[in-house]
């Protein structure tokens, strides 16, 4: 409600100058009403919890840069200015659903459902793709947004499933270039007592072609039968399909999953840097896959 409230209260603010500027009478009745949406929108800002968090998102740049959008977009379409107007209303929907975090996790979770649940219980070795770690201000390494998939392995050698674990990665752009991402979680694995005969760390690649590449390679000159993979469930699909390309017998393990529904609230209508980011890796997967990377 303090969302509606106030997105009205603004397009009758715009309504009301654009009058005034054109010395259009009924003006000052617009003003007034739309001063008293803006009330409404601070009243219910101040009963209600969730119309807080709403409004903390709405006063970010994101958040204004929506609303003076849709502002906009609104007033144009009333001035019959169709083409400048759906331009700018074009922008808006863009905005708003590039944003938007129950579309990116649907987006993200039609990848996931799509990785095929694992022919065997036992492996020649578990690998993990780079990116599951990260670095800190002091250059220390820590488990990174994708960190899930380090512990994701790690659990398969504890449980016995397999007798080795196997990273792989480097960094690709700017100063990240210098990081060797399979010897950062290397350095984890051994925090968490796993033994250095227990790890085979791969540097050099530095997408996941090249990644899976070394892998088929590594399959062949040591004899492994079938291996599992490891990645993020979104990422997984493009993974496997390289390994089918490569020959190489592999089954996928899902980690940092991210396709559950955010819950139903007014808040998710407002878009937002996780919905960007997520729907920025879903374009990225789908690209990659269409070109064969």
């Amino acid at each position: 409600m303090a969302l509606l409230a106030l997105l009205i209260a603004i397009w009758l603010a715009l309504v009301a100058w654009r009058r005034r500027q054109q010395q259009i009478p009924g003006w000052r009745m617009l003003a007034w009403l739309a001063g008293g949406g803006l009330l409404l929108s601070l009243v219910l800002l101040l009963v209600d919890f969730e119309s807080q968090k709403l409004a903390a998102r709405l006063a970010t740049p994101l958040g204004l840069a929506w609303l003076v959008l849709f502002g906009v977009g609104l007033d144009l379409l009333r001035q019959r200015r169709f083409a400048t107007g759906g331009l700018v209303g074009g922008c808006w929907l863009l905005l708003t659903l590039g944003g938007n975090c129950w579309l990116s996790a649907a987006l993200l979770g039609s990848l996931e459902h799509t990785v095929p649940a694992p022919q065997a219980t036992q492996w020649d070795a578990v690998a993990v793709l780079g990116g599951g770690t990260a670095i800190d201000d002091a250059g220390n390494t820590q488990l990174g947004e994708a960190g899930d998939r380090l512990r994701v392995a790690y659990d398969q050698l504890r449980a016995k499933r397999t007798p080795l674990l196997v990273a792989t990665g480097s960094g690709l752009i700017g100063e990240e270039s210098a990081r060797d991402m399979a010897a950062e979680t290397g350095q984890m694995w051994g925090q968490w007592g796993v033994p250095p005969p227990g790890m085979l760390l791969l540097s050099g690649p530095v997408n996941t072609s090249q990644e899976i590449r070394l892998l088929a390679e590594q399959a062949r000159t040591r004899g492994w039968r079938r291996i599992a993979i490891v990645s993020s469930g979104w990422h997984l699909p493009r993974a496997l399909a390289l390994a089918r390309k490569h020959g190489l017998a592999a089954d996928g393990l899902p980690a940092d999953q991210r396709g559950r529904l955010p819950p139903v609230s007014p808040i998710f209508l407002v878009p937002q840097g996780r919905g960007f980011h997520e729907t920025q890796l879903w374009c990225t997967e789908v690209i990659g896959r269409m070109v064969g990377r």
